[in-house]
């Protein structure tokens, strides 16, 4: 029996859509890479790096940066992986617009179509209505940028949302408001890397923009697979079996979810080496915690969060939270694998294969990380290899919610 049962088409632009995951994937390992090298504030403007398109490096440059931000000097091994990372950021965003582009172009849904240039015109008009609000009144620069940008990013990814919950037109089968759904997604994770520079590293900030790069690359790997255009063929028998363990992915895909939010979290508040040992933490089998400071959402606006300021206890808690979270995320994801074993199918045992190969590697990055003392390379495979579970189960979802019966 082989895995797809029926000859398929794929659709416009799935080689497009293919590259913008790729993409994705490298603008998350270089964010890793930059928060791991502390480079988070490596260019202290935005989307400039003091005021260079790239960044400065001759001499000379490097003194004039120096004198227009005499309160953050330049440190040239972190100027370049930070404005590395927004390039990268903004080819994956301009390739996300093409897709809409495209996409577009291929739907028969006029509604649509009109829905789309109705919500750019919106974004269009308040770009220009902060513009001259900003020439007319006394407002400080950072405060009104900062209040504009939150009210422009909330409205449109609101207006992109509800877009992708618009009734679909019958006969219309180019996906389209996914892109759309993508676009917005990518327009908030530019917001939110101005805020990462902008609110110095405000923890809740380089949590989210964790978590919605994650987001984003999730959404365009369900993209490439509703345009691969592939589905299981089952006997009805079997598909009722494989339709019974919705329930059980769907709790997966949540758990991964959280343990991905308690890694995003980890690292913002830089508590990744807070337990350098193993299996204890700091030669103890439960340490000192405050798990109030540790997951306090509220911490303040305004000083520098580079480096962290939570003490010992709050970043040792937050270090074993994330632990546990490994342990329950390991062994549920072997269950679920397990069970999708027992349905004698070569579509489910293939990916009963996958799923568990790909949280055991998760798990040996991890404990790597710990018995190599944090070494940049394996910390940034650990962070894709995150990203790659998610895209596990984003395709497990996938196959189960849209197997046919033959």
């Amino acid at each position: 029996m082989s895995w797809f049962n029926a000859p398929v088409k794929r659709k416009s632009p799935f080689r497009l859509a293919l590259m913008a995951v790729m993409m994705a994937a490298v603008v998350i390992m270089l964010g890793a890479f930059t928060r791991l090298v502390d480079a988070g504030l490596g260019c202290p403007d935005w989307p400039t790096c003091y005021g260079h398109a790239l960044w400065p490096d001759e001499t000379h440059e490097i003194d004039a940066a120096n004198m227009a931000f005499p309160e953050t000097p330049v440190e040239t091994h972190k100027t370049w992986p930070e404005q590395v990372h927004r390039l990268f950021a903004s080819g994956l965003g301009l390739i996300s617009l093409l897709i809409l582009f495209l996409s577009i172009r291929k739907s028969d849904d006029s509604r649509l179509k009109w829905s789309l240039a109705a919500l750019a015109a919106a974004w269009f008009a308040l770009l220009v209505t902060k513009i001259v609000i900003k020439a007319n009144t006394t407002v400080t620069a950072e405060a009104f940028h900062g209040l504009s940008d939150i009210v422009i990013g909330v409205l449109v990814l609101s207006g992109f949302v509800v877009l992708a919950l618009l009734p679909r037109a019958q006969r219309s089968r180019q996906p389209m408001k996914l892109p759309a759904l993508i676009v917005g997604f990518v327009i908030l994770q530019g917001l939110f890397g101005m805020w990462t520079v902008t609110l110095k590293v405000w923890p809740q900030v380089v949590t989210t923009h964790l978590l919605g790069g994650f987001t984003t690359l999730s959404l365009l790997w369900l993209l490439v697979l509703r345009l691969d255009n592939r589905v299981w063929w089952l006997k009805t028998p079997d598909s009722h079996r494989v339709a019974a363990l919705r329930p059980w992915v769907i709790a997966g895909f949540a758990i991964v979810i959280v343990q991905v939010a308690l890694g995003g979290w980890t690292t913002s508040n830089y508590a990744a080496v807070a337990c350098p040992d193993l299996p204890t933490c700091q030669t103890q089998w439960w340490p000192q915690t405050d798990f109030a400071q540790a997951f306090d959402v509220f911490q303040g606006i305004g000083p520098s969060y580079l480096g962290g300021r939570m003490d010992n206890a709050a970043r040792v808690t937050i270090h074993l939270t994330h632990r546990i979270g490994a342990i329950v995320t390991f062994v549920y994801v072997l269950l679920l694998a397990w069970k999708l074993f027992r349905v004698p199918l070569p579509e489910t045992r293939r990916m009963a294969i996958i799923v568990g190969g790909t949280v055991m590697l998760q798990f040996l990055l991890g404990l790597s990380n710990v018995i190599f003392h944090f070494p940049i390379s394996v910390a940034v495979a650990h962070n894709f290899g995150g990203a790659v579970l998610l895209l596990v189960f984003v395709t497990l979802l996938h196959r189960v919610y849209t197997v046919e019966q033959r």
